[in-house]
């Protein structure tokens, strides 16, 4: 297996909310990319170091990082994980591996639209590629709007447009169980 590989170009797919491997919208769209997708996960410094040490919520994510892990090794592949910025993480990735595009899904809060904007700066004179995807959401905040474009501040009419726009929706699922042999090979990272 090829462990630690600059020759074989690659997409990175980066874990965020979204710790589960199928019906996953970045990860099936780096699946299907022709790329063997490299799976990552960060546990991002800025966050964790306003956390307390036991916080039951990283505990959750360890534990379901360790299972997705294990299904991973199923198909000969491995989450890699790092505790950094994601910044320099990204940094030491494009270093080791060639990277061609990097998937994930969309994150709405202000500091991961931050991180999200200085990655893809990191990213572009590199030459690669930075996506996003709708996934954990079933309406962005902009796909449901009074008639004059403005937000509704009142959930009653809110609650019935948006049940009138989900009657009008195909929800789409997203089988990246069909791909797993699309995932880059790897020995397993350390845990």
């Amino acid at each position: 297996m090829n462990s630690f590989s600059k020759n074989k170009p690659c997409a990175v797919f980066w874990f965020r909310r979204d710790l589960r491997l199928h019906d996953n919208h970045g990860l099936y769209a780096a699946l299907k990319s022709g790329l063997p997708v490299l799976p990552v996960f960060i546990f991002d410094k800025n966050i964790l170091e306003t956390l307390e040490r036991n916080d039951a919520r990283v505990s959750f994510i360890h534990q379901t990082l360790a299972n997705i892990n294990i299904k991973l090794q199923d198909f000969g592949s491995s989450l890699m994980f790092m505790h950094d910025q994601p910044i320099d993480a990204f940094k030491k990735i494009c270093d080791k591996y060639q990277v061609k595009e990097v998937y994930t899904n969309h994150d709405y809060e202000p500091y991961a639209i931050q991180r999200d904007r200085e990655l893809e700066t990191l990213l572009h004179p590199k030459n690669i590629l930075f996506k996003t995807f709708k996934d954990q959401v079933i309406f962005e905040k902009n796909e449901v709007l009074k008639n004059d474009g403005t937000p509704y501040t009142i959930f009653t009419p809110y609650s019935k447009v948006w049940k009138a726009e989900l009657g009008k929706q195909n929800l789409t699922f997203f089988p990246s169980e069909k791909f797993t042999k699309n995932y880059f090979q790897t020995k397993p990272f350390p845990f």
